[in-house]
């Protein structure tokens, strides 16, 4: 596999598992019956990093494979 697939790859997998990550916090607290907080900035992040991490990483693929030409 070619290293800016690898990579691109990576970023990805990267971002559905903290994704991931987050939901099944998310709904740990919901099941506690709403009795959790977390702090907006937290919250934000757990949010926009596995966005930023899935984008990055096609972003990769897709200037690796235009560079590779």
């Amino acid at each position: 596999m070619k290293p800016h697939a690898k990579l691109a790859a990576t970023l990805v997998t990267l971002g559905i598992g903290l994704f991931t990550v987050e939901r099944l916090v998310l709904d740990g607290l919901r099941e506690a019956n709403g009795t959790g907080h977390i702090d907006g900035t937290l919250l934000s992040l757990m949010v926009l990093v596995p966005v930023a991490l899935v984008l990055a990483g096609g972003i990769v693929f897709m200037l690796g494979a235009v560079r590779r030409r």
